[in-house]
């Protein structure tokens, strides 16, 4: 079955990426698709109807506990802390089910899920890491990015989606994960902090059956797009070097360039890469389906803090420039006057 946790503004993305599932995951069977609402469904625009099921944090999270992490979060963390605890709730609700995929809204499916129903079949739980090679270029810091080292402070491995078998150790993982990620998702790298994601780097040390996928067809993202290249072949989308179709993407600061970890990113050129901008383009086409103005235009209800400003251009050289100055002001050395 799939989950994913979505906003009322990321629900015609959430709903794409249902369908997408829904038409790769079986040809013979059904699988389930459950969206998480980190949102108030009151704001819902009018005569709205699902055609997936819709669970609203306030049906599987204490109002009390979910008034404390609004009120300390934004909606990105908010939606990270919850995570664990709607996983835990599917897997309670659904007995009968025995595999379980969460991937983020902004993700879409292209082929069949079966390398992950064949993953699945051994390993408790699926990661993929963001990188799965050295990034080339400079290390210099300030020049290309992102680099290593930032990798450090988001994570190695993406909370964008992730693969779960039922087992006695997939539950000992999750009631360890959520007791960290619920009180500490903040996005705060000087405290070590990144959402729910920074604590998977522990869970091949901590469980046992945690499988790291290397495969270059699967997690197709603004993140390592600079070291794949992707072509169509009689419809079918490819990454070079891999005979398989490509699994899935995504679209994550490709659709919204404002979203996610890396908008000052400076190593995938646009212009110099077609094939990236044809996969937008086949996104955004999919995403039109399900747009919806009165919902891309909803305000979070939960996660009350605000999320970090995107500068761009003049005003990002500015506050540059002056984080320049207040530093040289704070570290020139002055004559002591006596």
């Amino acid at each position: 079955m799939l989950l994913t946790l979505c906003t009322i503004r990321q629900l015609p993305q959430a709903l794409s990426l249902g369908d997408s599932f829904t038409k790769y995951a079986s040809t013979d069977k059904s699988y389930p698709v459950i969206i998480g609402l980190v949102d108030d469904p009151a704001n819902l625009p009018a005569g709205f109807q699902s055609p997936y099921p819709l669970w609203p944090v306030s049906e599987w999270m204490d109002q009390d506990q979910i008034r404390t992490l609004s009120s300390q979060y934004t909606p990105t963390e908010f939606a990270a802390a919850c995570k664990p605890a709607f996983i835990q709730e599917t897997f309670r609700r659904f007995p009968d089910q025995n595999s379980l995929i969460y991937a983020d809204p902004n993700s879409l499916f292209f082929s069949s899920l079966e390398p992950i129903w064949q993953q699945l079949k051994s390993a408790n739980v699926l990661l993929t890491p963001h990188i799965t090679r050295a990034p080339g270029g400079s290390a210099k810091p300030g020049q290309e990015w992102p680099d290593e080292k930032f990798f450090q402070n988001i994570g190695l491995y993406s909370a964008d989606f992730l693969a779960f078998r039922r087992s006695a150790e997939t539950d000992r993982l999750l009631a360890w994960w959520r007791d960290r990620a619920e009180t500490r998702a903040f996005i705060d790298f000087c405290k070590s902090l990144c959402t729910d994601q920074i604590w998977l780097m522990h869970l091949p040390v901590f469980f046992q059956n945690v499988a790291i996928v290397k495969d270059t067809t699967w997690h197709v993202a603004l993140w390592n797009l600079p070291q794949r290249r992707l072509q169509q072949e009689n419809g079918t989308w490819k990454v070079s070097g891999n005979t398989a179709p490509l699994l899935f993407m995504n679209a994550k600061g490709l659709y919204n360039p404002n979203e996610g970890f890396f908008p000052y990113q400076n190593r995938l050129k646009f212009a110099e890469r077609p094939d990236v901008v044809s996969l937008i383009a086949a996104y955004r086409k999919t995403i039109s389906a399900h747009n919806d103005p009165n919902m891309t235009a909803t305000q979070s209800a939960y996660g009350q803090q605000p999320e970090p400003v995107v500068l761009r251009g003049w005003r990002r050289v500015t506050v540059e420039a002056m984080r320049i100055v207040t530093k040289f002001v704070e570290e020139v050395p002055l004559p002591v006057l006596r």
